[in-house]
């Protein structure tokens, strides 16, 4: 009997059957750049496809020039996007995959400026900071056809179905949402008013591609913020859906991106638990006699075949989760759950990326993305690869040297692997870094890599080793704060600090001032930690706010925790002396002192500085010595693995 099977049985949805019930729910990729489908996009689907997905339901393809294709999106306005379609999908049906289009209408959600934005009401939209135009009855019915010629061009193209958004805080719930629609006309009013939008939609979609063409929405169940759409609201509005479209299923979510605390919750980060609105799900689920897809943080194999067997939903839709491992479904279908890389919700290079205006990849799987980089030929065996540092990105280094062939030799100073990452997993909240650490342990030792712990490499050790290449991934030192008037005993690095309160250590006073110099989540989770521990804590940062590197929904979260916590947050501020036990700080701009924190800790987050002091003694070797991670740059996780990844794939 197979391990999953409620997840590897077939369904039918319309006249289309799927193998399984995994779903690649949509989401941007930020791979196209004219709005259409180019090999870069066709090639990660098409590597899900391989990966056993049932079905792939594509980024979102915006139906009108109204709806600006911005951060890579696709743009399903005229026949330009068939022939990229058309080849999308003969790639993905090839591999006994479906796939479906899914269109969309941003509304206000984005920015076009100087052009106007369309929205239900002439509403300020506070993420791009742009007032709507309110749309006339005419521009109603434009976006309306728009949608259903749309949906006949992804036909065309050889889909298999169609999925219109509703949720989210696109276009359609701008209609559907009390927040957003201020109308007085047929589309505004009460709830049966507002969605005759969505109704109209879905009727004309419908009449278009026929009754046989398996048709299905995405909804927010919940729009999840004070004054908006409500769990009630929705299982009164989706039967209404389903009738005006005939629709096959329907697919649930929660949240809208338009309100910081609800874009974070229907993403979760790390720190927030997995599946948090399958009883959403299960609402609508009682409503209707439709399947019901649910993804909101579906993270594991054995998560998603628990929510099917308890009736939740009927597929299990993700994101994350196969961005993370393009063959989740093949590995669950084998047998081999241990086999999948985890997903662990840092967000560093999905949403992270996305945000800085690059298509998503995952930093555990740096092939995400990447699936169409070629890869060159393995070289001679004629010695093995010693890699020194089993930090993030030596450990990526020795895997792919393995899966190429090669003979490997980690050498690692200390008692454990991880490097850095052995500190990340530590503070509050971040656990699920010791997933990806287990994971890549895992996949070392199936491979035979030589791991040799309590080592530390020099010259004559790795010369004695007679090498065909040497990757040092030696990590980076601490940066010392330049702190006048401080005494050294009151001063702790963030390394220092993380291992002293995870290993019950006095050395943290009650009063503990942390001076964040990178921006990012290791001073804000350090604070939470300490907070929780009794700590008096003041988060300090020169930056115009505590995080400001951080992806959105980490900055959101970890805010909302610190603040909870009762952390003092002291933006625009850098240190300039310590006298009398206080910490005088100036402000960046007037750069006057403007505070004086009583501090028994100081604690300095700042960027490292990178370790080289033995790739000068490695210069009399006659093979290749490179230097990835902080070694060569200090950055962060994401950066030290895809060093690691393409340094062991090139050799």
């Amino acid at each position: 009997m197979t391990q999953f099977p409620n997840l590897t049985a077939p369904i039918t949805l319309g006249n289309v059957t799927l193998r399984n019930r995994v779903c690649l729910t949509g989401h941007g990729t930020g791979m196209p750049t004219d709005g259409t489908p180019n090999d870069r996009m066709i090639a990660y689907y098409e590597e899900r496809a391989k990966g056993e997905v049932g079905l792939i339901m594509l980024g979102s393809q915006q139906v009108h020039p109204s709806s600006p294709g911005i951060t890579g999106l696709l743009c399903n306005y005229d026949d330009r996007i068939i022939p990229g379609l058309s080849e999308l999908a003969r790639r993905v049906q090839a591999h006994g995959t479906k796939v479906f289009g899914y269109l969309s209408h941003m509304g206000f959600a984005t920015s076009a400026r100087p052009v106007a934005l369309w929205s239900a009401s002439a509403d300020y939209e506070e993420k791009y900071g742009e007032v709507a135009h309110e749309m006339t009855v005419e521009e109603i019915a434009t976006v309306v056809t728009a949608h259903a010629d749309a949906a006949e061009r992804c036909l065309r193209a050889g889909l298999d179905g169609i999925e219109v958004h509703c949720g989210h805080g696109l276009l359609v719930q701008q209609f559907l949402s009390p927040l957003s629609n201020h109308r007085t006309d047929a589309y505004g009013g009460d709830l049966w008013s507002r969605s005759r939008f969505a109704r109209e939609i879905l009727a004309a979609v419908r009449h278009r591609i026929g009754p046989e063409v398996p048709l299905g929405v995405r909804v927010s169940g919940d729009e999840l913020v004070p004054g908006g759409l409500t769990a009630a609201d929705m299982a009164e509005v989706v039967p209404w859906l389903v009738e005006a479209g005939a629709l096959d299923f329907v697919d649930v979510s929660a949240g809208t991106d338009g309100n910081l605390v609800s874009n974070m919750l229907h993403e979760p980060p790390m720190g927030l638990p997995p599946g948090p609105f399958r009883s959403l799900a299960r609402q609508i689920k009682d409503r209707v006699d439709i399947p019901i897809i649910h993804g909101t943080r579906i993270h594991t194999a054995e998560f998603a075949e628990e929510m099917l067997a308890q009736g939740d939903a009927d597929m299990a839709g993700m994101a994350r989760a196969l961005i993370a491992d393009p063959h989740l479904p093949a590995k669950a279908r084998a047998g081999q759950p241990e086999r999948i890389t985890p997903c662990i919700a840092c967000e560093q290079a999905c949403f992270g990326r996305l945000y800085r205006g690059r298509h998503i990849s995952c930093i555990a799987t740096p092939s995400t993305g990447r699936e169409v980089e070629p890869v060159t030929a393995a070289r001679p065996r004629t010695g093995p690869v010693v890699v020194v540092g089993a930090g993030p990105g030596g450990m990526e280094a020795a895997l792919q040297a393995a899966l190429r062939g090669h003979e490997v030799i980690l050498i690692e100073a200390t008692a454990r692997l991880g490097g850095r990452l052995d500190l990340a997993r530590r503070p509050t909240g971040r656990s699920e870094w010791s997933r990806l650490i287990a994971f890549k342990t895992a996949e070392l030792e199936r491979l035979g890599v030589d791991i040799r712990l309590n080592s530390r490499a020099d010259a004559a050790l790795i010369t004695a080793l007679a090498p065909s290449a040497v990757v040092l991934a030696t990590g980076a030192q601490n940066r010392p704060l330049e702190l006048p008037g401080a005494a050294p005993d009151r001063v702790l690095s963030l390394d220092e600090a993380v291992r002293s309160w995870s290993e019950g250590s006095d050395k943290i006073g009650h009063r503990v001032l942390i001076l964040d110099g990178m921006h990012r989540a290791p001073a804000m989770v350090t604070a939470l930690s300490l907070a929780h521990s009794g700590h008096e804590v003041t988060l300090a940062s020169a930056a115009l706010h505590v995080g400001q590197h951080l992806e959105i929904q980490n900055l959101t979260y970890l805010t909302r925790e610190v603040l909870s916590a009762g952390v003092r947050l002291a933006p625009m501020l850098k240190p300039r002396r310590m006298t009398d036990g206080r910490v005088e700080l100036e402000n960046i701009f007037t750069r006057t002192v403007t505070e004086r924190i009583a501090a028994d800790t100081v604690i300095a987050a700042l960027p490292g500085l990178p370790d080289t002091r033995l790739s000068s003694d490695l210069q009399h070797l006659p093979c290749p010595v490179t230097v990835i991670g902080d070694a060569y740059a200090p950055r962060d996780a994401e950066a030290a693995i895809l060093d690691g990844w393409t340094t062991g794939r090139a050799l």
